[in-house]
């Protein structure tokens, strides 16, 4: 079992959550402007969403803006419709860092969505090999796009990239099974009783895989007491090749 933690991240914050200090604007680029915080939710089938994005308390406390990202969407109608959540992180102290986070989210948001009749069929029948190769092509055609923007920026691939962790979940009752996919540093955590559990799945070393498969790591996603299966993670949390540095 996992260690119960107080907070995400090496050490506790240092600033009070108050926000403090407004990013600097510049009255022909409004439009580059992002929100503190951004909150969306729904309900579908057994889960309810709630889905926030939150300035840090350092940019609070210097006046930065928001590097995070925040796309929740739905595709499709009825049993067989998609929910995404797609949150992305800009790289730290690049300029520009929120903008490349929303191109990610914005990106990867409508690859999964010209897409999504087939992710939700995938989805609902367990098809593994299928949703791990379609969603590597698509997290691969959406951070080429970042790379491609980059060159037209003039900027380093890495200045303009952003961490990504997604989300797929489907609005069928009877579904019970939750993609998860990313490029990037991140994880996945759970709040429950006040503390936030690390459910991100441990994968091994090549060289230590032994015995059975692991949850995560090849082995269909398992059950709880309650009948959710565990979230299938797909092991795209390595950056894809070619279009990102390791």
């Amino acid at each position: 079992p996992r260690p119960h933690v107080a907070y995400v991240g090496g050490g506790p914050p240092t600033y009070d959550a108050e926000p403090t200090a407004l990013p600097v604007a510049q009255p022909h680029e409004l439009d580059a402007l992002i929100a503190d915080t951004v909150l969306d939710g729904a309900r579908y089938g057994t889960y309810t969403l709630r889905a926030a994005s939150v300035r840090g308390d350092s940019a609070r406390y210097r006046g930065e803006p928001r590097r995070d990202a925040l796309l929740t969407a739905r595709f499709g109608s009825g049993e067989a419709a998609l929910v995404l959540v797609a949150v992305a992180s800009g790289a730290r102290a690049a300029e520009g860092a929120h903008l490349a986070a929303a191109d990610a989210c914005r990106w990867i948001g409508g690859a999964v969505g010209r897409s999504h009749a087939r992710l939700a069929e995938d989805i609902r029948a367990g098809r593994r090999g299928d949703l791990k190769s379609g969603l590597h092509r698509l997290t691969d055609r959406s951070f080429g796009k970042l790379r491609a923007h980059a060159a037209e920026l003039d900027v380093e691939p890495e200045e303009y990239s952003a961490n990504l962790r997604c989300l797929l979940l489907s609005a069928d009752p009877d579904c019970r099974t939750r993609v998860f996919f990313g490029v990037g540093g991140g994880g996945l955590f759970r709040l429950r009783d006040g503390a936030w559990q690390d459910i991100d799945p441990l994968v091994p070393e090549p060289a230590a895989v032994t015995g059975a498969p692991v949850v995560g790591f090849g082995s269909p996603p398992s059950e709880t007491p309650e009948g959710d299966r565990l979230t299938m993670d797909l092991g795209i949390a390595t950056a894809p090749s070619p279009y990102i540095e390791a």
